[in-house]
């Protein structure tokens, strides 16, 4: 069987997931409709390797550079993702706590459309990424640590694409509704993939005990992404493009508390 065609479509998966979630100069020739993205989605955990990778280097240079800074590291590895990234997936996090600064699902989305930066968002934010640096700066040990980070980065994408494909979009407007939603294989294949790189990560991080880790990771991942996906619910009627991104910083934070809860400590 000719396998070719399967794997030059994950390519061209692969390649658009980075035009869509990353600032990584990739360009495509012809336009790129909404719904071929969304198909391109069950690739979403390839830009957690990409992202995972550089904040691990970023990690590892900055914990050689300062003689062994475990916070230096974190803070580099953190700084390098949303330079990977664009902050794509922060702005959506931001902009959803600034709609919950306000009451009824239609005064929550306006908010949420708004660029501009509130209070609730600007306080989520910083919360986030300092509790982001100081779960990576637990971790502690170098190889660990840049395995967590690429880990943590394939879950959390790969939780998105879940949220994605199991709750429907808020309204019928919005980039949400237009690209509509991945289809059960797609979310599927993005969850396969997810859990095996996390696996593999996890396993050259600290052997058969970081396989273990991953059920910590996934289950850390899985919680957070669904405590968003609730609220959006509950609150905006279904997901926005803004909750996916909530999903996304959600899921990996609660990545890296399940892998600091169970990863075991080198030598022990």
């Amino acid at each position: 069987m000719d396998l070719r065609p399967t794997a030059m479509r994950l390519i061209d998966d692969i390649r658009i997931c980075l035009i869509f979630f990353t600032r990584i100069p990739v360009t495509w020739k012809e336009d790129l409709p909404r719904e071929r993205i969304t198909r391109a989605f069950r690739a979403a955990p390839s830009v957690g390797i990409l992202s995972g990778v550089a904040a691990a280097l970023a990690y590892l240079a900055g914990f050689e550079l300062t003689g062994g800074s475990v916070h230096v590291g974190a803070t580099l590895a953190v700084i390098t993702q949303l330079l990977v990234t664009g902050a794509f997936h922060e702005d959506g996090f931001a902009d959803l706590f600034d709609g919950f600064g306000v009451r009824g699902a239609d005064a929550k989305l306006e908010v949420m459309r708004d660029s501009r930066l509130g209070t609730f968002g600007a306080a989520a934010l910083f919360s986030a990424i300092l509790l982001k640096i100081f779960l990576i700066a637990e971790i502690a040990f170098p190889w660990q640590t840049a395995m967590a980070l690429i880990a943590a980065g394939v879950l959390s994408r790969g939780a998105l694409v879940q949220v994605m494909a199991s709750v429907k979009p808020a309204n019928g407007e919005g980039m949400a509704a237009e690209a509509g939603q991945p289809t059960p294989f797609e979310a599927t294949f993005a969850l396969v993939f997810a859990g095996g790189a996390a696996a593999l990560a996890l396993f050259l991080g600290a052997g058969f005990g970081g396989i273990l880790t991953l059920a910590g990771a996934a289950a850390g991942a899985a919680a957070a992404a669904a405590g968003v996906a609730l609220l959006a619910k509950r609150y905006l009627g279904g997901q926005t493009g803004d909750v996916l991104g909530a999903v996304a910083i959600a899921a990996e934070i609660g990545a890296l508390l399940g892998i600091v809860a169970l990863l075991p400590t080198p030598g022990l």
